[in-house]
């Protein structure tokens, strides 16, 4: 008898017929919040996250996602369905069907076929793509901001809850920030003033995304997990990190068709010190970071 690993009897009884033990997936960071199982069933391949409780809870992306944009997590995951169903009306990119879930403890959703994207070899086309996509996820503004299917707070509270939300982080990370620069940055933070929020994958990152095949421009977007209702600034001055100079210049080419592209202003150092902090990227160089934008 097969079994799906580290659920209890009551989370298998209801889960689609394995056909075979469930093969392990590597993860590709040291501090993946989920343990990954491939899975042939009775109902077609599946993909099983399982939460791994120790790494969330030493998590600096989610003590920063979950203090700044109430994002719940790993109890939002019993409404991971919600989010499927919100990128497949409003997104451009496939995402995969949620067959089951478990808030705290786990996800199952169909396996997408295809080939994980590498940010070492990006298409044009999929610049493109993810201009169209963030785009189109853009026309749907909010005046309130956190939780992607209930954003509570309203606008004037982002000023406070950023300075807070950089506070703990700052507190809680490895290695002291600079007095001057943490001071200064706060400052900036307390001030912030923001009115334009929007869906924001808090990790977009090219490794989120899988190709159809090799024969395909099609990308689809496997990881639902940290969506949350941001500002919009925030989610550009994320994807300038993201992006190469020459994706940047394509992507905006594209972007602008349908929405301005802000200035750089008094609130970006925040945004990058935010993004440090939650260790998006992994960059470990506060001073390199602080000087990429």
């Amino acid at each position: 008898m097969f079994i799906y690993p580290h659920l209890t009897p009551s989370e298998q009884a209801s889960l689609p017929r394995l056909l075979a033990q469930p093969r392990a997936i590597p993860n590709k960071f040291s501090d993946s919040t989920h343990q990954l199982f491939h899975c042939q069933t009775a109902d077609g391949d599946m993909v099983l996250k399982v939460c791994n409780q120790a790494t969330i809870q030493r998590s600096q992306f989610w003590s920063g996602a979950n203090h700044l944009f109430a994002a719940d997590f790993p109890n939002s995951l019993g409404e991971i369905h919600l989010t499927h169903d919100f990128l497949q009306k409003y997104g451009l990119f496939s995402v995969p069907e949620c067959v089951s879930a478990s808030a705290h403890r786990f996800v199952l959703t169909r396996f997408l076929t295809g080939k994980d994207v590498e940010a070492q070899h990006i298409s044009e086309q999929w610049v493109i793509q993810l201009a169209g996509h963030i785009a189109q996820l853009h026309q749907c503004s909010y005046a309130s901001w956190g939780n992607l299917h209930a954003p509570q707070f309203a606008a004037d509270l982002w000023a406070s809850r950023l300075h807070e939300t950089l506070v703990l982080l700052a507190s809680q990370h490895d290695t002291p920030i600079a007095q001057p620069l943490l001071a200064e940055v706060l400052a900036g933070a307390r001030n912030s003033h923001e009115t334009e929020f929007v869906p924001m994958m808090l990790d977009l990152r090219w490794d989120q995304f899988r190709s159809a095949n090799a024969n395909s421009n099609d990308l689809a977007l496997i990881d639902l997990d940290a969506f949350v209702i941001a500002p919009r600034a925030l989610d550009l001055v994320l994807l300038e990190y993201v992006l190469t100079p020459a994706q940047l210049a394509l992507f905006k080419q594209y972007y602008v068709q349908t929405h301005p592209w802000p200035d750089h202003n008094e609130n970006t150092p925040g945004y990058q010190l935010l993004l440090f902090l939650m260790n998006i990227l992994g960059e470990t160089d506060l001073a390199k970071w602080m000087q990429r934008l």
